[in-house]
């Protein structure tokens, strides 16, 4: 049986989570608590017990200047004892066969290892979403620019620059407030979103602080180098190593690696404008 998660559900999601996820305690507890919804999340039971779950997340498609509504599927887990079975699959139809009727033209993920593409694409998903993903030392980067300001920001100023930054992509898949809110508090200060400017533009940027260095999850340029906003970024930082992640095609030299499926429910509208993108996943 397959349905929407209930209250009485959460100590055996809780458990699936941190088994599937190895989440710590404090990380499992603030998205149950801030994020993990009943209409967001359907679980799969067996005389009442839970055996899996799949969490769908509210996101918008903008193609060509138009919103289409679709889901980010998240979270797909089984007890270990349950696995092989089938439980994903069903999960995932059921999920399928719910945004289909709510009017959702996607569904969106990110696949957590390289193996899961395939499985994946057996059931309907395409590899549409690419990064390019490049470490660089500090050494590597330029002298941080004086005239450069840093700040941190909030999510209403975070979403207008990224809106700007990929909002003309062929393909952008658009978190709203509260997901970028939960974003930016998830990391508990261990990271953040920051603008820089500059007199040549200004970006803005997520980013990491781990395993002894810093990981720029999304940086959005208006008028500024990548370069350049690393080195101010290093400036405001000081961290020892970066990992940079950047839409594909937009670090010369820079592996370009798939990152992210679609599977459309709807027709799939005519696309014009750079790569599709996608970021700010779990993954």
């Amino acid at each position: 049986m397959i349905r929407f998660s209930q209250d009485s559900d959460l100590p055996a999601l809780y458990a699936l989570w941190q088994e599937a996820f190895e989440a710590d305690a404090r990380e499992a507890e603030y998205f149950f608590s801030r994020r993990l919804r009943r209409e967001y999340t359907l679980v799969a039971l067996d005389e009442g017990r839970v055996l899996g779950m799949l969490s769908m997340l509210p996101i918008s498609l903008v193609v060509s200047g138009k919103s289409y509504p679709a889901r980010y599927v998240f979270a797909v887990a089984t007890f270990r004892q349950f696995r092989g079975q089938g439980l994903s699959s069903q999960l995932l139809d059921a999920a399928h066969q719910y945004m289909t009727v709510s009017g959702e033209a996607a569904s969106v993920l990110v696949p957590a290892r390289p193996s899961l593409f395939d499985f994946y694409g057996k059931r309907g998903y395409e590899t549409r979403f690419f990064i390019d993903s490049l470490n660089i030392s500090s050494r590597e980067i330029p002298v941080h620019p004086p005239a450069a300001q840093l700040a941190s920001i909030g999510a209403e100023d975070y979403l207008r620059l990224r809106d700007g930054a990929f909002g003309q992509s062929s393909l952008y898949v658009r978190w709203d407030l509260e997901a970028l809110r939960f974003f930016i508090s998830s990391l508990f200060g261990a990271g953040g979103a920051l603008r820089i400017v500059t007199p040549q533009g200004e970006a803005a940027c997520l980013y990491e602080l781990r395993d002894g260095g810093a990981r720029v999850t999304e940086l959005a340029l208006h008028g500024l180098g990548w370069q350049d906003a690393m080195a101010a970024i290093h400036g405001y930082l000081g961290a020892p190593a970066y990992t940079l992640r950047m839409p594909a095609g937009t670090l010369p030299g820079a592996p370009t690696q798939p990152f992210g499926m679609i599977r459309w429910l709807a027709p799939a509208p005519e696309m014009q404008g750079g790569a599709p993108y996608l970021s700010i996943a779990k993954d």
